[in-house]
């Protein structure tokens, strides 16, 4: 169990440089009026108010997301030690699945706001630097986000169960 924990840290860190590094070339492009690109979008326009806040949103859920990861990685221990029925481990559990359930929501919704915004407004500045996620993930985030919270209730019970069962010994 414990060959897991290097490389769960370099796909961890990998996931980091990768969702903060598009973040970082997003804002520049976006907040910078900066083509690195290479779109030939820009033609000396600024990218739309609404284009800002669908990013800052969308930044605001992998953000999220980072966090609810790096919530699920550090109590990773208790499972290598098989204290499966650790408050601590069930804590977390359900902190992460709050977590990707909320970023999901967060990031779904401001996909569809960006779809609304392509078709309604004709807006298309800036649309390259949007395109830091998937709608699909964001639906398998929040189906995580569920599995986690369903997975700490049934250890929560299975603790409890435990707990009676050492009594009665």
């Amino acid at each position: 169990m414990k060959n897991f924990t290097t490389p769960i840290l370099v796909l961890f860190l990998l996931l980091v440089i990768a969702i903060v590094g598009n973040i970082i070339l997003s804002t520049i492009g976006i907040f910078y009026n900066s083509d690195i690109f290479n779109t030939g979008i820009y033609s000396g326009t600024e990218a739309s108010i609404n284009i800002k806040l669908i990013f800052i949103a969308k930044s605001f859920a992998l953000i999220t997301f980072i966090i609810g990861v790096y919530a699920l990685i550090n109590k990773s221990k208790y499972l290598i030690k098989r204290d499966f029925f650790n408050l601590k481990l069930i804590k977390g559990f359900s902190k992460s699945g709050k977590l990707f359930l909320f970023s999901g929501i967060v990031g779904f919704i401001t996909s569809l706001i960006e779809i609304l915004n392509l078709i309604i407004l004709n807006d298309f500045s800036s649309q390259a630097y949007l395109n830091i996620d998937s709608k699909s993930l964001y639906i398998m985030l929040m189906i995580m986000g569920l599995f986690l919270l369903l997975f700490s209730k049934v250890l929560s019970k299975g603790g409890e169960i435990q707990q009676e069962n050492d009594l009665t010994i």
